[in-house]
């Protein structure tokens, strides 16, 4: 299978620059949004394939939430975020998976290489 070579271009640098400065994990709509400030012209395909990019290249990390669009982080290191299924915000929840619970579940010969945890309540703005 052919790797297919991607250029660095405006568009490209541009988008990867919105979701590194995002500190709310966007969806892709959201930062469709923010690049059309800078970028009237750009597409939302060309938004769609460059995050894919950013994504398998390490870059950035795809957040999958259940019954919602993708989210996407600047924080690439493994750890855990919270879904708001009131309002939908997504936030980091500084944790550390333990030695123990890697080993726990790596029986059996598998070997773990990620981890994504995302769990899913109300946070405290909506609970008031």
């Amino acid at each position: 299978m052919e790797q297919v070579v991607r250029r660095n271009t405006i568009q490209k640098s541009t988008i990867e620059n919105v979701v590194l400065s995002s500190c709310d994990h966007p969806t892709a709509e959201t930062i469709y949004q923010r690049v059309k400030d800078v970028l009237p012209t750009v597409s939302l395909g060309t938004v769609y394939r460059v995050l894919g990019d950013l994504v398998d290249s390490g870059r950035v990390r795809r957040i999958a939430v259940p019954g919602a669009p993708d989210r996407f982080d600047k924080t690439t290191c493994t750890h855990a975020h919270f879904h708001c299924s009131k309002c939908g915000s997504v936030v980091d929840i500084a944790t550390t998976f333990g030695k123990e619970m890697l080993d726990a579940l790596s029986t059996n010969g598998n070997l773990i290489v990620e981890a994504e945890v995302v769990f899913k309540g109300i946070c405290s703005n909506c609970n008031c």
